[in-house]
């Protein structure tokens, strides 16, 4: 007899409460979204289909983005310095969130 171990439903849903891990889960894949969309089709982020993706992270992860902003289209040659530190940011900024959320919640 074969017998299929799956993970248990509480598992999932105990991974699903926890914001510090989550946050930071979705700031990944819209990042890699709008990067991998602005990769495929290279117009202006503002016209192609990277714009609603970028538009979120722009607003989501503002203290980053004002920063980063300006690096990152006005140097070519620090454009991928500047892309992998928005990326990195940004995530640890949604990761103190998520542990901010999670304190607030235990209280």
């Amino acid at each position: 007899m074969v017998e299929f171990r799956f993970l248990p439903y509480h598992s999932l849903a105990h991974y699903l409460r926890r914001p510090r891990l989550v946050a930071p889960g979705i700031h990944v894949c819209l990042f890699a979204l709008t990067w991998v969309l602005f990769w495929i089709q290279p117009q202006p982020l503002a016209q192609g289909p990277a714009d609603w993706p970028f538009r979120i992270l722009f607003l989501a992860d503002l203290p980053i983005s004002l920063l980063a902003f300006g690096v990152t289209f006005n140097s070519d040659a620090r454009f991928p310095y500047a892309l992998a530190a928005r990326g990195i940011l940004g995530t640890l900024w949604w990761y103190f969130l998520g542990c901010l959320i999670e304190e607030r919640k235990r209280r």
